[in-house]
This record gives C-alpha cells, structure tokens and sequence, in this order.
C-alpha cells in the first residue's frame, strides 16, 4: 500500500516502493520469540494473528539486519529517507499495561541483550536514545478490550526510570487497526512517526532526533500484552521511487502435497503475474502446465484461495503455483501498460520430495503397581514442514500379539493398559482426503515389565501434625501481611462454588454447586493483608536429607541463590521450596532405586498442588511421573508436593548406598566445590556441619 503519492508528472508520481517486506504468515525466517512456548499463531491469512498466552508481557521481536540492504545503500536513497510501516490490531487486550514496542538499528542489540529479551523499560542509563521510535502503553485499559494510552519516544535514564511525559501521548482503542510509519533520513538523523486510522488518517506525529550512528534499522522489539491476540500486517522497509512500478510478488509455501510443492504467490492490481514452472504439473481446475515453460496471468483473473477454490468476488491478484520438481521458482511482474516496467525477480528454492510424518512416541505419564501404565501419544511436527496436524494410529496387543484394540489418536491423547501386552504407533495424514505427507515407520512400545511400590511418602501433614513440631524440623511461622503470597487464600476462609461447565463464583448460600472448594480456614478471609493472615510450617534442620527418598540435586546445592532456609513443609499442602528467587529447585530421587536395566526403568510420581491452590482456582492437583535416575523440578514457591510414590519392576533389588549422585573420580571427589547448610561456598578450613558431593558430614 502506498503511504504517500505526490504527483511530478501526468505520467509518473513519487510512491513507496518495498524493497523488504517481513513475513507475516508464520513464525519463521528472523522471527525471534520469548516464551515461544506461550505463543500462538495463526497462519493463512492476510495478517499474522498472534496469540501471548503467558499471564505477563513476552517479546515478539523481529531481526532482519543485512538481509534487508543487500540491494539499497541509504546514502543513494532520495533525500537518504526510508520508512518503515507495520499495521496493528490490538483483537483482545487484557486490563494490563506491559506492551511496548521499538524499532532499533541493526547493530543496536545481541540475541542476549535485555533489549530485545524483555521488557524494554529495562533499557539502562546512556542507551536510552540509541532507537529510531518506540512506544509503550502508560495507561492501560481498565477492562479487558478497553481504550489505553500509549507514551511515544520516551527516554528512559535508568531501570524502570521513564520520563512518563503525556504530551507526546496519543489514546488508542482496543479491536481496532491502527497504521504506524516511521521515516527515518539518514541526512539529518531524524526519525519522523505517524500514526493513522485504518484510512489513512492521521492522528499524532512526531520527530525523534535519534544519536546512533547506524542509519538502518534492522531490528522491532515488541512486547505483547499478557494474555492479548494482536493482528499485524503490512510489516516491510520502502523508500519514494517514480512510479507506478511493477512491485515484487510475494511467494508463500501453501502445501506439500506428496512430491508437489504449492505455492500461493500475490501480486499488485495493474500488473501482471509471469512465473516459470517447476515441473509438469496440473492445478486444481485442470489446468496444465510443462516444465520450463513461462506463464502469465492477470490481476483480476488471478483469484485463487487458500483453499485451492476460486472466488471472484473477494479475492484477486492471488494465485496458487504448483511446483512439482526440485529447483528455483522463479517469479515477477510487469505493468500491464508496460511490459519494460518489470520488477525483480523473486527466487524461491523448492524440494519436491515427499515429507514423512514425524515417528510418534508413547511417554509413560502414570504407573502403577502390576502392569498397569498410562501412555501418552506424542508426535511432534515442530520440524514438519508447514507443521501439520498428525494422527497416530494406536494398535494394542495382548502378550500374545493378538490384537485387543485400535484407534486413532492425536498428539496429546492417552492410552491405558492393564496386562502385559504392546503398542504399535505409526503417523500418517489424516487431514487431507488425498494424503500430503507419508507415513512414518512404525514404532513397538512392550508393556512387559511389572511393578511394585517401593516407597510412599507422604509430606502433606495436617496441621496437629505440624504445630506439634516433628524431629529433624523446626516450627516457624509465615505472616503474609503483604497479601503477596501464592497461599494466603487456601489457609483462609475464602470458599468458591463451581457449576457443570467449571465457571466459578465465591459461595453463594442456597446455591446448588457441582462442586465446592474451600480454604483449611486458618483464618478468617478478613485476615488476608494482615498480620493475622498466617500459618504454621516445618523447617527442616538438614534440607539435604529430611525429604527422603528426594533429595535436592548436587547442581542445585551449588547454586549461588541456593537459600537452605527456603525449605518448608506447609500444612495440608506439602514440600515448598518458598524463595520468589529461584523459579525451580531441583530435586532427585535416591540413586538405590536407579534401575539396573534399561529395558525396565524405575519411576517416581510426584503428587504436586500446582501454582495457586486457592478456592478460585479450581482443583490443582497434578501428577508427573519421572524416570528414577532424572532429576524433579519444583515450580518457584507456588507449588508443592503433596506425596511422592517410588515404584519399582518387579525383583529390582535397591542398591545400599543411598548416596544421590555417586562419583567414580576420588580426586574429583576429594576436590570438589563445599557448601555451608546455607548453600554457601567455603573453604577446606572451614568447620561445622558441610555438604560436599550431596554428602553431609561435620568437619
């Protein structure tokens, strides 16, 4: 789209012309995320829809560096002016206020700078005007979806320091598009901002006088609201140019259908599509096309859809070609009123050859005494082309081989089995009528070993239990009169009822409730936010061994934010690690119960309160199954382990050491790193109760 169109002539007039345009139809080729795990996004259509499902701002940042000045030197741009344009659409916003964005030179940060890893109001004193335009959002909504206030090209002077002006401050509206362009003139180190309404009306600009040396912008660091779906488009890099002129088509991997790949190529109204075909192919209408041959299309005889249809009312200058050998696709445009008028031509490699479904796995996620295991399928298209969804077929067999069942089950899915017997798992496409990707090879998983419990601890100790102190512990007391803590509310009064579909609501009298949830009742929910908002814990004297069979890891000991002091059993709730420092303590089943087989491992099932037990979170209660020998990660201190079962196969004889991790190097032994109960490092001098490879003893 052109942002400015200033007529020289009768023929001819200045326009922006793109000479780098950022992918907007996945995450893929620069896009860098934090958290990638808690992004979603949602390809196939004419903006990039991206979903942050983590409950706190996460960086959405894209680097194109050299790649995007291969062919354009800023010097020889007219006026030295470039832009650059993105479109937003804030679709869900959240009540919060950590959103922020920043376009940055392409020598302004590393992958490890703060910058670019978080938040941007992390930016420390003298950085604070190496950038070419940045915003974030000083007032945010006060309900979700609401209006919020963006602060624009502030400086900040040190961590969390900002200048928090209101002049340069322009009100937004959530669920609306809004255009932001930044023209930056490498002559006079000015970067000019403006911001339109989806017409192209403006509504603020600015000039930020930027001090970098580095002219060329290369890097958008954006952070998205917690919890938010943004929509965004448009993204690239132009300059003004005489036009009209035949722009670049954009190419797009559409499909691998079997040795075929399909690609859904856009194009400009007034110009004309030219590509030469990869292969003898034949598209979706019967249309023929031969290996070598060079074709053409027009804009509004150009108006395929995604989904291999045509529909000539919304969609033109969109076409689907079908590449069906390995090579370079090649593919431009001319004016239609001037065949000279050409743009560059655009080269995309293509690997005809059939993608196989990733091989599927079947992850023990539950054991039981006897044969008794839960399964869960995995198959992970992370690195499938185009990621497709997979289906595994699941064949179970008795100890005979005959087989008992089959289904079909998707990544995620669980299956039980109660007796000796098998899995047999392979991939395939069950997506497409006609199969895009092959099958996978097919994987056996034996369910020949039996188990029995060799431990069941229980750390969970009601409050009597607690109160009364227990031998190797020491009774404290935790006061939350900060109202901050990730517990105060279960030890309350606080009671929550639950309908059918899980909606929940504070207790109600006379209500009819599928299900009810309410704190141990402490004290009374009046109390949070006071002194009187406390509870009874038991600090162990030795943390190394009063959780037995777990222990914490020799790694973890070691840590410099290692507090031993940390550890705590909580009423009713169990082992807790309390430390906002830390996010996870590592911990470890005893080395005895290491299987000796590796055909049949041994397993330990951590019964866990995850994050907010509270009333109005529903039932928290999780399990995790961990292969003995694997260390357990406890979830900072909003979580705690209720109990913990160690299960065994069947004749394992448990080894006598019951030393967590066993070094075979006596130097190595004798000269490694000491530890105070503390977690503190000392020295070989040092004289009291020590922790040297996991091994307590008094010096």
């Amino acid at each position: 789209m052109a942002f400015a169109a200033l007529s020289t002539t009768a023929n001819a007039e200045l326009m922006d012309k793109y000479f780098f345009k950022i992918p907007t139809d996945k995450f893929a080729d620069g896009w860098v995320v934090q958290d990638a795990g808690n992004f979603a996004s949602t390809p196939g259509k004419d903006y990039l829809q991206v979903q942050n499902k983590k409950n706190g701002g996460r960086m959405l940042n894209y680097f194109w560096n050299e790649d995007a000045w291969q062919k354009v030197d800023v010097a020889k741009l007219p006026n030295a002016t470039y832009k650059f344009t993105m479109d937003l659409n804030m679709a869900s916003m959240a009540a919060r206020s950590d959103m922020e964005f920043v376009l940055l030179p392409i020598n302004a940060c590393t992958s490890t700078d703060s910058r670019v890893s978080t938040h941007n109001y992390r930016w420390v004193s003298g950085e604070g005007e190496d950038y070419f335009f940045r915003w974030r959002v000083g007032v945010g909504p006060k309900a979700a979806n609401g209006d919020f206030t963006i602060y624009i090209n502030e400086v900040p002077t040190a961590k969390n320091d900002w200048s928090k002006t209101t002049e340069d401050s322009l009100v937004l509206k959530s669920q609306v598009t809004y255009k932001f362009a930044v023209e930056i003139n490498g002559d006079a180190n000015t970067a000019t901002y403006t911001i339109s309404d989806a017409e192209g009306n403006s509504l603020k600009t600015g000039v930020h006088n930027y001090v970098c040396a580095e002219d060329r912008a290369g890097i958008m660091a954006f952070s998205m609201n917690g919890g938010s779906i943004h929509q965004i488009s448009n993204l690239g890099l132009s300059y003004l140019a005489e036009g009209p002129f035949a722009n670049e088509p954009t190419v797009d991997l559409l499909a691998a259908r079997g040795a075929e790949r399909d690609y859904y190529v856009n194009f400009h109204e007034n110009e004309i599509l030219h590509w030469i075909q990869l292969g003898n192919a034949e598209d979706a209408f019967g249309t023929q096309y031969e290996d070598g041959q060079e074709y053409t299309i027009g804009y509004w005889e150009a108006n395929d859809t995604r989904d291999f249809e045509q529909d000539a009312e919304n969609y033109f200058g969109s076409k689907i070609i079908f590449a069906s050998k390995s090579g370079q696709l090649k593919t431009w445009t001319t004016m239609e009123t001037d065949e000279e008028n050409k743009s560059e031509e655009v080269l995309t490699d293509v690997d005809a050859t059939e993608v196989v479904m990733p091989t599927p796995e079947a992850k023990i996620t539950n054991v039981e005494a006897g044969y008794g295991k839960e399964y869960t399928i995995i198959a992970d298209n992370s690195e499938t082309l185009l990621k497709p969804t997979v289906t595994v077929k699941v064949t179970v067999k008795d100890a005979s081989g005959s087989i008992v069942s089959t289904k079909e089950a998707l990544s995620g899915e669980k299956v039980k089995l109660e007796a000796p017997g098998s899995l047999e798992l392979y991939a395939y496409d069950g997506t497409h009528p006609s199969p895009w990707y092959g099958q996978s090879e097919t994987v056996t998983v034996n369910n020949n070993a039996e188990y029995e419990v060799a431990e069941n601890v229980d750390y969970a100790l009601d409050k009597a239990t607690v109160e009364a102190g227990k031998v190797g512990f020491t009774k404290e007391e935790i006061v939350d009169g900060s109202n901050k803590s990730h517990w105060d509310r279960i030890y309350s009064t606080q009671k929550y009822g639950y309908d059918a579909a899980g909606n929940s609501e504070n207790w109600v009298d006379g209500t009819d409730y599928t299900f009810v949830k309410e704190g141990f009742g402490f004290y009374d929910l009046g109390a949070i936010g006071t002194e009187n908002a406390k509870w009874p814990v038991l600090t162990p004297d030795d943390p190394t061994t009063a959780f037995a069979p777990l222990y914490p890891t020799d790694a973890f000991l070691a840590n410099s934010k290692y507090n031993a002091a940390a550890w705590h059993i909580f009423p009713l709730e169990g082992i807790v690690y309390y430390d906002t420092q830390v996010n996870n303590a590592e911990l470890q089943l005893d080395a005895k119960y290491t299987s000796d087989d590796a055909a049949k491992p041994n397993f330990y099932i951590v019964h866990k309160r995850g994050g907010y037990d509270r009333p109005d979170k529903g039932d928290c209660n999780s399990t995790e199954v961990v292969e003995a020998g694997k260390t357990f990660n406890l979830y900072r201190y909003d979580t705690a382990i209720n109990d913990v079962k160690v299960l065994t196969y069947k004749g394992f004889v448990p080894g006598t050491t019951g030393i967590v991790s066993v070094k075979n190097d006596t130097k190595a032994n004798a000269d490694a790193p000491i530890y105070n109960l503390a977690g503190q490092k000392v020295g070989k001098d040092y004289k009291g109760i020590v922790i040297q490879n996991g091994k307590k003893f008094v010096k």
